[in-house]
């Protein structure tokens, strides 16, 4: 298993095989950013299936863990739900994952993944335009643009970026259309075509938001 530094997070991001050990964090071990006291975000990749039991003792001001992997599973000991309580760790997955039940069964926050709306276009010729539904910790919405393509010269690149926010409660009171009138002209139709925006704004509705707090109202530490 590869543990490297972290892409869109303070943290790490672990890939390349199917459980993480405590083993793989040792070219790690003496690096301040493993405690950084701001907090450690953990990366999961969709083929990492578990996370072997104490694993989190080696990540003490840990407070998200990204679980893209629906079926991943961390194996909790008590130390580790108490650890997760106390920093209040946000669990990040999709609906109906491992990671939701996780954070209902421990009484913790879970945040929906990004969704990837479209992909349209060759990078090689005219540039592949993407469009990716993000969402922040407080569970706020935006839908991030990003264009990429090969420079008119050797070494040159092209493409850009730009992303634009969304409303609280956006999947209530919006319609995909909407959304996709936002969005470059080029992906219009693929965000329409593909369902992908359609089908997770009915989930949003039906689980009532994307940011899911199990933890309101509960205070007494307790195993799943």
């Amino acid at each position: 298993m590869v543990v490297s530094s972290g892409y869109r997070k303070n943290g790490f991001d672990a890939y390349g095989g199917k459980v993480l050990r405590k083993n793989d964090m040792a070219c790690w071990m003496e690096s301040p950013q493993r405690t950084d006291p701001d907090g450690v975000a953990l990366g999961l990749d969709g083929k990492v299936e578990e996370v072997e039991p104490d694993f989190f003792d080696l990540l003490p001001t840990i407070r998200e863990v990204w679980m893209e992997n629906p079926a991943c599973r961390i194996h909790m000991t008590g130390n580790t739900v108490r650890l997760f309580q106390d920093n209040r760790v946000l669990l990040r997955g999709v609906y109906g994952s491992s990671a939701e039940r996780l954070a209902r069964g421990c009484h913790l926050r879970f945040l929906h993944l990004d969704v990837q709306l479209a992909s349209v276009g060759d990078y090689y010729e005219r540039g592949n335009d993407v469009i990716t539904l993000r969402f922040h910790e407080d569970g706020s919405a935006y839908v991030y643009q990003d264009c990429r393509c090969q420079g008119i010269s050797a070494g040159s690149m092209g493409g850009g970026e730009t992303s634009f926010d969304l409303p609280g409660g956006f999947y209530r009171a919006m319609a995909p259309e909407d959304i996709a009138a936002m969005c470059w002209g080029s992906c219009r139709g693929e965000i329409l075509g593909n369902g992908r925006l359609a089908a997770f704004m009915e989930e949003a509705r039906a689980k009532g938001g994307v940011l899911l707090d199990f933890a309101k109202g509960w205070r007494k530490a307790v195993l799943p």
